[in-house]
Parts: C-alpha cells; structure tokens; sequence
C-alpha cells in the first residue's frame, strides 16, 4: 500500500484528479462570464462595495436632511416674522381701543359740561423716581396747555399740569402733597379738602380733611370737587371714603379715600383748558 502512493500509477491518477478538477473550475468560470482571477477578486472585493453603496445612500440622505433642515429653518423664520408682526398690531388694536374708550368719556363729560374745554394727551413718560406717581404728556404749550390746568380722565380727576414745556408737560398726581383739593361729600354737602401724607399715599390713600367731629360722612361716600379757588371745575369725581377716623385733637374728624382711577392704567387723559368759573390767576 505504501509503494502505492509513491508510485507511478499513483502520480497518474492524481494528475487525472486534478485536470478533472481544474476542467470543472474553468467551466464554472466560463459559465459566469467572468475569468478566475476577476471572481477572486469579486469574492473579495464584492463586501468593500456594499459597504461603499451603503455610505454613498448614507450621505445622500444626510444631504436631503441637511437641505431639508434649511429649509425648515427658512420657514420657521417666516413664521416668526408674521408672528411678531400680529402682536404688533394686536398692540396697536389695544392702544386704539383705549384711545376709543377715553374719546367716548370725553364725549360723555363734555355733553354734561358744554362749558368744558379739552385737549387730548398721552402719556409718554412716567417718572419712577417719583414716589407720588408723576407723568409726563405729550401736550405743551403749543397746544393751550398751562400750570395747574386740571387732568381729568372721564369724569375722575387725575392730578394737575405741574410744569410745562412747548411740546410735553409733566403732571402730579393727587397723591403729590403739594396738590390739595377744595371738595364735598355728595349725600352729606359737607365741605372738605384733599391732602398727602407719605405713609397714606404708601397705602393708596388720601386724606379728607376738615370734616365735622360727628361728621356724617361714612364710608361708601363720594367726594367731588368743589369748583372752589377757580382752579379745578365742580362736580369732578376725587374718590370714595374707606374709613372715617377721629382727628388726634378730638376737635375734627377726617377720612381716608381712594381714587376711582388706576394711574398704573391710565394712557390717555385729558386736559382741561377752559371751563365755567375758571380762575384767571
């Protein structure tokens, strides 16, 4: 058996063995319509190729992303462009419902009071110093405006011209202690006056003064303008009454009132430049 495998016959029959093998291969080969090397190759090559397609799709939908997101990013900035531009003219549609809701007071006021003479104001300025609350207008001089003209909104006084330039003109509120106002009690006609105290006003409140010591004035009550000293007309609304307290003297009683009005609110005023009883000094 050992001399078999070395020798002669055993030499034919594996050059037999591998011609047979070498025919099969070929013909595969031939079949595929490729040359044996090219199928080694495509054997080995073939896994390289699907990974390129597979980056080459990758980057392509990358691409499509990357434009995409631009794209995204254009209409995005459309939007908040068309966004911003309603809320301004959500902002102007408030500002021009104000300016209505004052025209129509006014309309009001100036129907009770022919005699009244007005000038329309914004506020343009408000004075955050200014503890009391001072504004500035964007009325001045030029348009009739005076120092201690009366501001009014519907029929609620507000405060008084306190300075006055060609163009603007700043005004005090009625919590500034330098404004105090002759005034009454609607029910009772009894006379009082306004006045400031620091730690009132730190409350939101002013102070009635010159009431009776069994005033009848209660709480609830009204308090008009007097039309006295020619400075403000009669009959503007000041506040309502709160409390009634005893003066420390015992001699007198005063009250603490609030404005009807909220000066944190106010936008558009009114002044008055003329009226029936106006003081020429």
């Amino acid at each position: 058996m050992k001399n078999f495998f070395s020798g002669t016959k055993f030499r034919i029959c594996a050059a037999i063995l591998t011609a047979m093998f070498l025919a099969v291969f070929i013909s595969a080969v031939s079949e595929s319509g490729a040359s044996p090397v090219s199928s080694v190759l495509s054997y080995i090559l073939t896994p390289a190729e699907n990974l390129a397609v597979h980056i080459s799709d990758a980057l392509s939908d990358f691409n499509g992303y990357f434009v995409s997101s631009k794209s995204m990013e254009k209409q995005i900035e459309e939007l908040e462009s068309e966004l911003n531009e309603l809320r301004l003219q959500t902002v102007d549609y408030e500002k021009t419902k104000h300016k209505l809701e004052a025209y129509e007071d006014f309309l009001g006021v100036k129907e009770d009071n022919p005699d009244f003479s007005f000038v329309a104001g914004e506020i343009i300025l408000r004075d955050t110093s200014d503890f009391y609350g001072s504004f500035t207008l964007n009325i001045g001089s030029d348009d009739g405006i005076f120092v201690n003209a009366p501001v009014i909104y519907s029929d609620n006084l507000v405060g008084v011209v306190a300075s006055v330039s060609p163009k603007s003109c700043t005004v005090h509120t009625l919590f500034n202690p330098e404004i105090s106002v002759s005034a009454y009690e609607i029910r009772t006609r009894e006379s009082c006056y306004t006045e400031s105290e620091y730690a009132l006003s730190a409350e939101g409140f002013l102070k009635l003064s010159g009431l009776k010591k069994n005033t009848p004035v209660v709480s609830g009550g009204i308090v008009c303008t007097s039309g006295i000293g020619g400075i403000y007309p009669k009959d503007l609304i000041i506040g309502t009454v709160r409390e009634i307290r005893n003066d420390v003297t015992g001699l007198s009683s005063f009250g603490l009132i609030t404005p009807e009005i909220d000066y944190s609110k106010l936008s558009d005023v009114f002044v008055i430049t003329d009226f029936e009883g106006k003081s020429d000094g």
